[in-house]
């Protein structure tokens, strides 16, 4: 088991220098970086049916 942890930690820093390389020969801006590293980037709360945290009295929200 401890191999699998090694392997990983392993593709992890190979990915770690991709980026940063990257990033110095200008290909990518860090926030456009960082979206692409978001585990979660396709994901929309309002499709799974989350609801927000806060909502304002003010404004109406249409719950679907």
């Amino acid at each position: 088991m401890s191999d699998l942890y090694k392997s990983r930690a392993a593709v992890k820093a190979l990915s770690c220098e991709r980026d940063e390389e990257r990033l110095r020969r200008g290909e990518v801006s860090p926030s456009e970086l960082q979206r692409e590293n978001l585990a979660f980037r396709d994901f929309r709360k309002d499709v799974i049916g989350l609801k927000p945290k806060y909502t304002p009295d003010s404004v109406d929200y249409v719950q679907i």
